[in-house]
């Protein structure tokens, strides 16, 4: 008998300490979904707060500015030639009067601002690799008030491509040659201002011109995602170091030039292998068709 009690206490216990556990679980679940609610509760404060804060930062930039409005307008396409962007700026000053003229300052350089009604309108050329900084001169009777409109630090992701480059492969070396074999990913991010027109696979040696294989356009799924195998083998001896670059041509003539492989033997003969560190897909420089260096990246 006292054994059949013990037997009903213990299963008493156990599901005492079940229900226990159960309502402690939900306890748990239930406090779970209130910190849950107040943290969105209090991103959503703080959204209203940075709203608040913006909405009256711009009125009062409104409240103060020279302008009723303003318009910035950049042409589509870019001059192959000399690398520059169309830009037309438009200005509405609050106050008219018969003697107001206005002139556009465009990092330091003066343009005279043409008058239509109520309207100060102006045409320029801005280089592609160079800061923007419009700024407009209300003039009237000898007195300059002077406001700035807009800044663009970096241009050139307006108009350059957008990708992403690397090597899924491996690579070994043995008896003084370097074996490579794997593929190389091109990722492409559609751009309504320029398009890939040519790709290629460049190789070095101690940073000297080996050889160049171009990729054929015509057989590529799509120039969105791309995959091209590699595999090659070259002999190296102590000290060496191959570097293996993809080159992408846009329809500007612009060449981009991205480090996909970086290898090196050290002076013991064994291969150290760069990646996945920078080597791998970083953009090292862009060259227009004349050969010159627009951009370089030091690493």
């Amino acid at each position: 008998m006292k054994r059949k009690h013990l037997y009903f206490i213990i299963a008493v216990l156990i599901l005492f300490n079940f229900t226990t556990m159960n309502k402690i679980h939900n306890i748990e679940n239930s406090m779970n979904r209130s910190l849950r609610q107040i943290q969105n509760e209090q991103i959503d404060l703080r959204n209203e707060i940075k709203n608040i804060y913006a909405n009256v930062d711009e009125k009062l930039k409104k409240q103060i500015s020279l302008f009723d409005s303003y318009t910035v307008t950049f042409g589509s396409d870019l001059n192959k030639d000399n690398l520059t962007i169309p830009v037309e700026i438009s200005v509405t000053p609050k106050e008219q009067t018969e003697n107001l003229t206005a002139d556009l300052l465009v990092n330091d350089q003066r343009h005279v601002m043409v008058k239509n009604g109520s309207r100060f309108t102006a045409s320029i050329n801005a280089y592609l690799f160079d800061p923007l900084q419009i700024k407009v001169i209300l003039k009237d009777k000898g007195l300059e008030k002077i406001e700035t409109i807009d800044e663009y630090d970096d241009l050139q992701y307006k108009y350059l491509l957008d990708m992403y480059v690397h090597f899924a492969g491996r690579t070994k070396y043995i008896s003084g040659k370097y074996q490579y074999e794997g593929d190389i990913i091109i990722d492409y991010f559609e751009s309504k201002n320029n398009s890939l027109e040519k790709i290629s696979i460049s190789k070095y040696i101690n940073g000297t011109f080996i050889d160049e294989q171009e990729v054929d356009m015509k057989n590529l799924e799509s120039k969105m995602h791309t995959i091209h195998s590699l595999q090659g083998e070259v002999e190296l001896s102590a000290n060496d170091r191959i570097e293996i670059y993809i080159n992408v041509l846009d329809k500007y003539g612009l060449n981009y030039k991205y480090i996909v492989l970086a290898d090196e033997i050290d002076s013991d003969g064994k291969l150290v292998e760069m990646r996945p560190e920078w080597t791998n897909g970083s953009l090292v420089e862009i060259i227009d068709k004349s050969g010159k260096v627009l951009r370089r990246n030091i690493f």
